[in-house]
């Protein structure tokens, strides 16, 4: 029935030349209290626009049409329309009474107007005093009307279009009608509406309140908004909107707003600046807004436009994407928001990283600062798919980020505070950092290792002799040598005290000491024990010995002949028992965290020791990385840290080694403020990255070629040097200055004697 409404309305319109502030007696005629409800609701829009109508409905009994009709004509007061629905315009007793009275009457035929039921002789003078110059005839005239479009159906046509799933929609209170009848269509499509009242009391603060409320209910596939309001109203919500923080709410790229304007106030739009990736507009003659301008718009040969704001190299600029047809159907050829294909619309977003070889460098020319390696080959890579711009920088105090005086440092204090829109550098995942940031996806993944320089060799080589066995070894040797020693002088002596032979408990000692000795060095003796137990004993004693000279014999050739440093230490246990060296980490990364926080028995002892390390020595917990590895190179000194950057150290350096034990697995991974929008949108394009091979291709192009140490850490034979002889000589000073004691020890007790 509203298409019916609307071009009665118009043709009142015609007949009267503008009916704001004149009654009008209209005459509804309807069958049921369903076509009655709709005149009504008819009846409110119109009062909601400033029209005042005398409506004065009737029923007709259509199973009595003629006693009704007698009814209308003693109860008639000359109306200036007569409005009737399909039915009762088709009833013969209805054409019966028209013909009598010269009333203009328009009828309601399946859908559409039939124009001819209107009394042409009635309107043509009017038509023609109120037409375009070009137009000289009355057929001309009453064809070049227009059905104009109500704005909540093409409203809702939009809206289910859009396939959108909720709309939030602010509005004026003079449009309660069309947001009324809005809300009802969209409900019935299954969209959910919100929706806010606002007036031209409220002051931009208040608006900005109101739209950032809106938004924080509401999750990013469900941000779109509908503003119904004049020109002026729908520039302060687009302004206040704009004002939002796109980095805690991705406004920008993840909204979409939609306005409804008249012709006559999109002039108030034209000149606009706006962030906001997605807006558009649906113009409309003022003629069927509540706001609008009567006269103006009965000139206007236009029945409505679609506009949405593109992107331009300087500005934006406001394109039109549709139209509204003669039917009053919106017709959309082109996308309504063509801006969401294109990510981010080249808007520029400031990226932090932290210099790492190979994932962050720095180029430093007296122009500008240029950042290459695997970082910034991910950095370009997400930027030419989400189609944005970058500024680098790095954190100011050069930290990854750690808690100090309660606040975190670094890059993740930057994310904390929201002062950078994305973190592309090598920061590790961890728990404590996932409270205050978010992280993507990783990218990277490596453990925890430590690098240290292995003890001069030449520093130890007079212990080649004693190498080949542990103390332990030499330990349970010295034993059976003197518990095997007086075992056989007690046989020995209970031997002799039998037969009674001249020797004394002294010389059977000696004799025991020397039997014991040739058994151990292979020497042999010029006799042999003179009781049969004693025999028996050192038999066994020799066949000990030869099993052992034979190992000792088997590792000092090995220990001589082949060049092999072996590591001090296999663990991080081991680490903290030794005091050969010390250690420490980078004191911005997460290590420092890790090890300060951590149940863990070894960790703890790990951070027990650099805090000791640290009260003679701060470079332990020192930033820059390249001293570290000084004193690394310089010896006596562990950095525990990332294990494959530590490991490209040594390539360089073959004597450096990594220690055996890696520890704590670790994660790379891009990181944005807190409750990013963008979060899932990044952690599935760096998903892809991983499974289109380009972190492969980055890193094989940023990665060290080869090691300059690559055949020398193979085990290879080699010539003995004087040098790996020292030790014999040690012992055979030792046994030389031995025997000068002892010549002097005898010489001095026979002066005595």
């Amino acid at each position: 029935m509203t298409e019916l409404f609307r071009y009665s309305f118009f043709l009142l319109i015609l007949e009267t030349g503008s009916i704001q502030n004149i009654p009008l007696d209209v005459l509804y005629l309807v069958k049921n209290n369903t076509e009655l409800s709709a005149f009504r609701s008819f009846h409110e829009s119109l009062l909601h626009r400033g029209i005042s109508l005398n409506a004065l409905p009737m029923f007709l009994d259509l199973a009595q049409p003629f006693a009704s009709v007698s009814k209308f004509t003693t109860q008639l007061v000359s109306p200036d329309l007569i409005v009737m629905s399909s039915q009762v315009c088709g009833s013969l007793a209805t054409g019966s009474w028209l013909d009598g009275i010269s009333v203009p009457h328009v009828c309601h035929h399946d859908g559409s107007v039939d124009r001819t039921s209107f009394l042409i002789d009635i309107f043509a003078k009017k038509c023609l005093q109120n037409s375009r110059p070009e137009i000289l005839s009355t057929t001309q005239c009453l064809e070049s009307l227009k059905l104009q479009p109500e704005p909540d159906m093409i409203l809702g046509s939009l809206v289910s279009g859009l396939q959108w799933s909720h709309v939030t929609i602010f509005f004026e209170d003079r449009m309660d009608a069309i947001v009324t009848s809005v809300s009802t269509q969209v409900s019935q499509l299954n969209v959910q509406c919100s929706m806010y009242r606002v007036n031209v009391n409220h002051t931009d603060e208040e608006i900005y309140d109101l739209i950032k409320r809106a938004v924080s209910l509401l999750p990013v596939s469900e941000r779109n908004f509908l503003i119904l309001c004049d020109g002026t109203c729908g520039r302060r919500f687009l302004d206040q909107a704009d004002r939002l923080d796109d980095r805690e709410t991705a406004i920008y790229m993840m909204s979409a707003w939609l306005l409804l304007v008249s012709m006559e106030d999109y002039t108030m739009l034209e000149d606009v600046h706006y962030k906001l990736d997605n807006v558009a507009a649906l113009l409309l003659p003022s003629l069927i807004l509540p706001y609008g301008n009567i006269m103006q718009a009965t000139n206007s040969c236009s029945d409505g436009h679609l506009v949405t704001l593109l992107h331009r190299p300087t500005s934006r600029q406001w394109s039109p994407v549709g139209y509204v047809g003669k039917s009053g159907q919106m017709i959309v050829p082109d996308a309504i928001f063509p801006n969401k294909d294109y990510g981010f619309n080249k808007r520029k977003l400031q990226i932090v990283t932290i210099l790492l070889y190979p994932f962050a460098m720095k180029n430093s020319t007296l122009e500008n600062d240029t950042y290459t390696g695997i970082c910034l080959d991910l950095l370009q890579e997400l930027a030419s798919s989400f189609n944005f711009t970058y500024e680098v920088s790095e954190p100011a105090d050069g930290e990854y980020g750690r808690i100090l005086n309660g606040s975190w440092t670094g890059v993740v204090g930057m994310l904390e505070r929201q002062d950078i829109d994305m973190a592309v550098a090598p920061l590790t995942v961890t728990q404590e950092r996932e409270k205050v940031m978010d992280f993507v996806y990783p990218y990277y993944y490596d453990t925890g290792a430590a690098l240290y320089k292995l003890p001069d060799k030449m520093s130890k080589k007079w212990l080649t002799l004693i190498r080949p066995f542990k103390w332990e070894v030499f330990l349970c040797l010295g034993m059976v040598f003197i518990g095997m020693t007086f075992l056989l002088s007690g046989m020995e002596f209970v031997n002799i005290r039998k037969k009674k032979l001249p020797m004394t408990a002294a010389d059977i000692l000696g004799s025991s000491v020397w039997h014991i000795s040739g058994t151990f060095f292979r020497h042999g003796s010029n006799s042999l024990p003179k009781s049969s137990p004693g025999r028996i004993l050192i038999s066994f004693v020799w066949l000990f010995c030869i099993i052992m000279v034979a190992a000792y014999s088997g590792n000092l050739i090995a220990f001589l002949t082949v060049s092999k440093n072996y590591p001090p230490f296999k663990t991080l246990a081991e680490v903290t028992e030794q005091t050969d060296y010390t250690w420490g980490t980078d004191g911005g990364s997460m290590w420092t965290t890790l090890f300060q926080t951590s149940n863990r028995s070894d960790y703890k002892k790990i951070w027990q020791g650099i805090m000791n390390h640290n009260r003679s020595n701060s470079e332990v917990l020192s930033l820059n990385q390249g001293l570290h590895r000084s004193h690394v190179e310089d010896g006596s000194y562990i950095f525990i840290f990332d294990r494959d950057v530590i490991d490209i150290w040594s390539l360089d350096n073959c004597n450096l080694i990594l220690l055996e034990e890696t520890f704590y697995q670790i994660t790379y991974a891009v990181g944005l403020p807190q409750n990013s929008p963008y979060g899932r949108l990044i952690s599935e394009k760096m998903l892809k990255i991983e499974q289109s091979g380009l972190l492969q291709i980055w890193r094989s192009r940023w990665w060290p070629k080869g090691s300059g140490c690559a055949g020398k850490t193979q085990v290879q034979a080699k010539i003995i040097e004087l040098i790996d002889l020292q030790s014999a000589f040690y012992f055979l000073g030792v046994g030389l200055c031995t025997a000068l004691l002892v010549l002097m020890g005898e010489r001095l007790r026979q002066c005595c004697t």
